[in-house]
């Protein structure tokens, strides 16, 4: 993160000739092409406010020992957990969605005994966007994965771009919904996915 932050740095008081190339210098240092995850959990606000907070954070930490074996496991990368979020990269949207449908699986089959059931939300987009590996991710799909995962999906929903769909090689395998949704002002198409034997 320290190469990164001195890049910007460096950016920001570059006179405006030298900018172009300090851009091209962090394109060529991070910029890669991959499926991005964002994963919320559902349900913060109430669970807190009736179990208290050491009793989310247990959920929390229910969520992140279930979800990393799971990326792990169709080749992607933990970029990091935040608070009750996941965001992970994939080179293969596909395996992104595999993933995604797994983890949701995996939240309604987990035993829980007295516990709290977990509640997962995810989006998923598919672009260009600064990697800074095993630290953060920026970029326009990480955007908007973070808004289809967090302000759009609800409990126990995946919602993809038309760039994942696209990706998808045979998308026979999935039931898809079609969806017109607005984002900050912009509107975009996302596909509610699930599994096609479900």
């Amino acid at each position: 993160m320290k190469t990164f932050s001195a890049l910007l740095d460096t950016l920001i008081s570059a006179p405006a000739g030298r900018q172009a190339a300090i851009k091209e210098v962090i394109r060529d240092t991070f910029e890669r092409r991959k499926a991005v995850l964002a994963l919320d959990m559902s349900g913060f606000t109430l669970s807190v406010r009736r179990d208290g907070i050491l009793s989310y954070l247990c959920q929390i930490r229910r969520m992140q020992k279930l979800t990393l074996p799971i990326v792990q496991s169709h080749r992607g990368e933990l970029v990091k957990f935040e608070a009750d979020n996941l965001l992970a990269v994939f080179d293969d949207a596909g395996d992104a969605v595999d993933a995604a449908l797994e983890m949701l699986r995996a939240a309604e089959e987990e035993p829980v005994g007295d516990a709290p059931r977990l509640g997962f939300s995810i989006g998923i987009d598919h672009g260009d966007l600064l990697l800074i590996e095993g630290v953060d991710c920026f970029g326009d799909p990480v955007n908007l994965a973070h808004k289809l995962g967090e302000d759009t999906a609800r409990a126990g929903e995946l919602l993809v771009t038309g760039n994942v769909r696209g990706r998808l090689g045979d998308p026979s395998r999935f039931r898809m919904e079609e969806m017109n949704i607005s984002i900050s002002g912009v509107e975009i198409v996302a596909y509610g996915v699930s599994c096609a034997d479900a």
